[in-house]
């Protein structure tokens, strides 16, 4: 009868495996390396021995090995499986050595307990001990399978989590999603052992993170630039049940990147036990073991709450061990969501937070945009080291002069100009501050065509992305009102396209009506293209032209009218408009003789219309029948 299975010996532990036959004619049955592997639930083995010989693996008729492994047969003997140390650390695996030589020891001594000898007492101590060292062996093999287990399992979470990180870093929000810093974490005020009782009638304060990195660096620089907590008190949390359960994930990845860093996307982050002492305020500077205790207290919670997603159930944080029961998938889904915030969820964020009215969410950081465009909250020693302090000392004085406001840490300017010189100063401190992302200008002079050439040549060198400007007080020449249309508007529609630019808004003055009939198009990297138009003794045959270009227009947002007693007829006119327009949001139409029938018209096509959101009629002559 052929031989159908192999006797296998590790340590004590005896296993009979199933021979595999060969498809080869000449070759012997074998058995895979990998299932006496499994068989003992070991992780390797250094080899094979039978009668105190060692077993080579079988080979093909050109002497190569086969994959996978295969042991050869040996009947009517008992394959030793002797065991294979880890070379990552000897010391811990000294143990398992010990075991494999005393296992070759053993195969001398087994005569010891044949039956046609007599044992000493001595002998039979000496194989009781042998003995026990063998189930010692094959149980620290188990012992040594399990951690490396739970160690696989902890390298794949953390390079999920650090995975996730990355996603966030190098997500490319545009300036209009920004409304307040996008990194953060939250840590109690004072650090305090884990309760799960009384967690909740803890302080928390939330802390915004600096997103300084490469962007960031210049030469000669000694500021180091690696993300790190703002220097800032934080912000008092209000209800942190709901913070918790609403940005849990995201935190957690915060949280993890903080303590145990990294360094991806360009972004450097050391741990935190690097560091000597982190400074939460300008004037407060609090021991690493300090913010570590409150960073593992953070992690606490959320780890209840990732306990919760798991079990599905309703209530607060529940008493759970998350980290040992959440599978790889189950963390993978509660991570599912955290690419990156959103600026309608940071806008939220306010509604967790303690703050006052006049209080705003930047936790000392300022807003920049990197050399390709995009966004980043930076602490105040970046930011000047980025924008070189004497170009931006010089648009401090400039604004100043012309009594506008320059908000650096939203890179935010509101001014009015009120001649080409005023405007030529400012120019010239705003192409090389580089520190302006939104500009809002009313250019408050009869300003030309010229004067808008020099205003696209400064936003070319500069690095604002989103523009309001004021043109009512523009005045074409008679020479460039012969020109075609295309020429006349030339300009404006060249600082329209400025691959920069993301939101543009102009109060346009009536010499441009013809350019909205152009229909000017938004270029693909624009996001919004709105206009306002305020207009003064309009003329019959203007207010035909405005009307027309209005039912097909959908840039003109705003339209104001007022004082130009359009009538009854006018307000039939633009309620044929009001049909058709889905741009319009505010029309305002005081003191403009508007009547009884008049405001019926336009009552009637508000029922279809669903943009317009504003609509000014007083100091008209309705009475009480156009009222209704």
């Amino acid at each position: 009868m052929p031989l159908m299975s192999q006797k296998f010996k590790f340590g004590s532990t005896e296993r009979e495996l199933d021979l595999v036959s060969s498809k080869v004619p000449h070759e012997s049955p074998f058995i895979y390396l990998d299932d006496v592997l499994e068989a003992f639930k070991i992780l390797d083995a250094d080899r094979f021995e039978a009668d105190g010989r060692t077993i080579a693996y079988v080979r093909d008729d050109n002497g190569a090995m086969y994959h996978p492994k295969r042991i050869p047969c040996r009947p009517n003997c008992v394959i030793q499986v002797i065991c294979k140390a880890p070379q990552s650390d000897p010391t811990f695996w000294a143990s398992i050595v010990a075991v494999d030589q005393l296992s070759i020891k053993s195969n001398v001594l087994t005569g010891l307990d044949s039956p046609m000898k007599v044992k000493s007492g001595f002998e039979r101590a000496v194989i009781h001990k042998l003995n026990g060292l063998y189930d010692q062996g094959a149980m620290t093999q188990q012992i040594a399978r399990e951690v490396w287990d739970l160690q696989k399992q902890m390298n794949d979470r953390l390079i999920l989590i650090q995975n996730k990180t990355e996603a966030i870093l190098t997500q490319q929000l545009e300036l209009a999603e920004y409304p307040i810093p996008r990194l953060f974490i939250v840590l109690p005020e004072e650090p305090a052992k884990y309760d799960p009782g009384n967690w909740f009638r803890t302080k928390f304060r939330l802390h915004f993170i600096c997103e300084c990195g490469k962007h960031t660096e210049a030469n000669n620089s000694k500021v180091p630039h690696h993300l790190h907590l703002a220097k800032h008190d934080g912000y008092l949390v209000r209800e942190p049940t709901e913070l918790f359960k609403k940005y849990g994930p995201f935190l957690l990845l915060m949280l993890e990147l903080i303590k145990f860093g990294t360094s991806i996307a360009g972004h450097v982050v050391p741990a935190i036990a690097s560091f000597k002492v982190v400074e939460l305020a300008d004037s407060a500077k609090q021991t690493v073991e300090s913010v570590t205790a409150k960073i593992d207290y953070s992690l606490e919670c959320i780890n209840k709450q990732m306990a919760k997603v798991q079990a599905l159930s309703p209530g607060d944080f529940i008493d759970a061990e998350p980290r040992a029961a959440m599978t790889q998938q189950d963390l993978s889904n509660y991570l599912s969501d955290v690419e990156g915030l959103e600026g309608v969820e940071l806008r939220q964020l306010g509604s967790f937070l303690k703050t006052s009215e006049e209080e705003n969410l930047l936790g000392n950081l300022y807003r920049m945009t990197t050399s390709d465009g995009h966004v980043k909250w930076v602490c105040r020693d970046h930011y000047r080291v980025s924008y070189q302090e004497k170009h931006t000392q010089k648009l401090r004085d400039v604004v100043k002069l012309a009594q506008g406001d320059f908000d650096e840490q939203l890179g935010r300017i509101k001014i009015t100009l009120t001649s080409s010189f005023a405007a030529a100063e400012f120019y010239n401190a705003l192409s090389n501050a580089k520190g302006v992302l939104e500009l809002v200008m009313d250019m408050g002079w009869n300003c030309t065509n010229s004067d808008l050439d020099v205003l696209e040549e400064a936003l070319k060198k500069s690095r604002v992305s989103i523009l309001g400007l004021d043109l009512q007080q523009f005045r074409a020449n008679l020479g460039t009102k012969l020109l075609p249309t295309s020429v006349q508007y030339g300009v404006l529609v060249r600082i329209i396209e400025l691959p920069n630019m993301r939101m543009i808004h102009i109060v346009l003055p009536k010499e441009f009506i013809k350019l909205l009939s152009s229909q000017p198009k938004a270029p693909s990297h624009l996001q919004k293209l709105s206009f306002k138009m305020a207009l003064e003794s309009i003329g019959g045959k203007e207010f035909g032209m405005l009307t027309e270009t209005l039912k097909t227009n959908s840039t003109l947002t705003t339209l104001s009218l007022v004082g130009n007693a359009i009538g009854d007829n006018g307000a039939h006119a633009l309620s044929e408009v009001l049909k058709n327009n889905s741009a319009l949001t505010i029309l305002d139409l005081r003191g403009n003789e508007i009547g009884d029938n008049g405001a019926q018209a336009l009552s009637e096509a508000l029922k279809t219309n669903s943009t317009l959101t504003t609509l000014e009629l007083s100091y008209g002559l309705i009475g009480s029948n156009g009222a209704q």
